[in-house]
């Protein structure tokens, strides 16, 4: 490993590093004995434990100590830090190097005592990791074991940091100490050395919970990518509507695989001009940054959104919190900005319900890209059977496919709702009950070309507003039509991981260990400049797209 700097390399300690009894006390005696006539036979041993410390180096960590990993020019970057050359240039002599894993747990004064006790004084060297509170039992579960065999610790600690200034007073010694200053009222201010540290892996909820920008400064790891809006409803629209112009060969809003959607309210009248021309189609509405069946309504006519009497506008209500104990079939409101998408009438059923498929796209790089998709995913329907001449607030049950708004239904734990199924189940019904052979190898064929279209598509503002160790995994839900179409219906930054089933207790937890094995993969030493499709450690996973070998899964045209 490189040292801090090449004026390191010394024989010997440097200042402030103890003398241990048998320095030259040891000495003194074994040349009382060469006068004794008394031969010492091990002349092979050092004299001093000084020297012994240096040639064992015991100024290293023990392994088990060490963190299981660390991102990719970490020492570079430990071997650069302020930290490390002020207290190298007061101690040229030191004769080791500081542990990359300093740039996560150290203070400026664990720099300081490390390199000014040539390694004597060993400060606490365990990494932090973060799991944000709002997340369910379920994934700290499943992160837990992964986290802690690195040898990190869990934080709670949401007050984070990582400076690089220096302590402009330090002692005799080099070490960084407090100093008074002067403030404009005459008062006097204690100014104290920073004790913040920064987690190395952070993995984020619903909300940011904790500062990302002291774990990205040195590489570390947040499950979350700035740029990217697609989780929303709108944000989604607007990433396809752009794809379809920016794709190789550009084709017509909206492509094959996803439904005419339009934004309210700006694009009102836009909507009623084409509902007017089509009056046989039916409508959903969604608000743009909800979940969980939140707020959606379904719309048969034009009146049911717009009329002179009751204008779009005065439907509107903004709510920023819903009521989780609110009746599921209440009259609902519009909110001031969402989307209003064209409803298929004719999705495939399962056992005559309508239903849909959660898959899992990873993008675990962001500089150069590299995005996978998961081979697994599950088939979640609704509890009532369909009935596209029952479109009615009543009839949300048999229309909205989200297992948080199913489970409100009173008799939903005996509902076909409740029973999640694998797409391999799925595969072997629909060849049993309708002869359709092959149906999940053409499904992944498709779900990928989708895939593929949204990572072409988010890849830009990765590059632009990500920074090294961003990455985020993602719940596509998707819909099947009778003619075995698959279109995408939206993208979910927080997928849920309650793991309430036995299906999912088969996906979900071996998901989220292999996309993390992947992560660390891609930002360590052993991804560097590795092909992903031949040296990853993918297993479910695919890759979609990576940019360091310019390599794309599917040719789009």
């Amino acid at each position: 490993k490189a040292r801090a700097s090449r004026a390191v390399r010394g024989p010997s300690f440097g200042e402030g590093v103890p003398r241990r009894a048998g320095g030259r006390g040891s000495q003194g005696m074994a040349a009382k004995s060469d006068r004794g006539g008394k031969k010492d036979n091990q002349d092979d041993v050092p004299k001093d434990l000084e020297s012994s410390f240096l040639i064992n180096k015991e100024w290293q960590y023990p392994v088990e100590q060490r963190s299981g990993w660390l991102p990719l020019g970490a020492q570079e970057l430990v071997d650069a830090h302020p930290w490390t050359r002020r207290a190298v240039e007061k101690n040229p002599r030191f004769p080791g190097y500081v542990p990359a894993e300093a740039l996560f747990c150290w203070t400026e004064a664990d720099f300081a005592s490390y390199i000014n006790s040539g390694g004597f004084v060993k400060p606490k060297l365990q990494c932090q990791y973060y799991i944000s509170p709002e997340n369910p039992q379920t994934i700290v579960d499943i992160l837990e074991p992964v986290l802690s065999d690195m040898n990190w610790i869990c934080s709670v600690d949401s007050n984070v940091g990582r400076e690089e200034e220096l302590t402009q007073t330090t002692d005799y010694m080099g070490m960084p100490v407090a100093r008074m200053k002067k403030q404009e009222d005459g008062t006097l201010e204690v100014l104290k050395p920073s004790e913040k540290v920064a987690p190395i892996f952070i993995w984020e909820a619903g909300r940011r919970m904790v500062s990302h920008a002291p774990t990205l400064k040195y590489r570390g790891l947040v499950n979350r990518i700035d740029g990217i809006t697609m989780f929303t409803k709108v944000g989604m629209l607007e990433l396809i509507r752009e794809r379809c112009i920016e794709r190789d060969i550009p084709i017509n809003f909206p492509p094959p695989w996803y439904p005419l959607t339009f934004v309210l309210p700006d694009d009102l009248e836009q909507w009623k001009r084409h509902a007017e021309t089509n009056p046989h189609k039916k409508w959903i509405y969604k608000p743009n940054g909800e979940a969980m069946g939140r707020g959606i309504i379904l719309v048969g006519k034009i009146s049911d959104v717009d009329s002179k009497d009751r204008p779009f506008r005065t439907r509107c209500r903004n709510v920023e919190v819903f009521d989780p104990k609110e009746a599921p079939l209440t009259e609902r409101d519009f909110s001031n900005y969402g989307v209003i998408q064209e409803y298929m009438v004719n999705p495939m059923l399962l056992e005559n319900r309508k239903f849909a498929i959660r898959v899992y796209m990873l993008v675990a790089r962001v500089k150069p890209f590299l995005a996978f998709h998961y081979n697994f995913g599950y088939i979640k329907r609704c509890g009532e059977f369909y009935d596209e001449n029952k479109f009615q607030r009543e009839d949300l049950f048999r229309h909205i496919t989200n297992q948080e708004f199913q489970k409100k239904q009173d008799d939903f734990t005996t509902s076909s709702a409740a029973e999640l199924m694998s797409i391999e189940s799925l595969d072997k019904y629909l060849m049993e009950h309708y002869g359709i052979p092959a149906f999940r190898l053409n499904f992944w064929q498709q779900v990928k070309a989708i895939c593929t279209e949204v990572c072409l598509g988010v890849k830009e503002s990765c590059s632009e507003d990500g920074k090294v160790g961003m990455f985020e995994i993602f719940g596509l839900d998707v819909i099947v039509d009778a003619d075995q179409r698959v279109y995408m219906l939206e993208a979910n930054r927080d997928p849920s991981w309650v793991v309430d089933t036995q299906v999912k207790k088969a996906i979900i937890p071996e998901m989220i260990r292999e996309m993390l094995e992947l992560v660390f993969w891609a930002h360590s030493p052993e991804g560097k400049g590795k092909e992903a499709m031949l040296q990853s450690p993918m297993r479910g996973f695919e890759v979609l797209i990576d940019d360091a070998f310019d390599f794309q899964a599917v040719d789009l045209d």
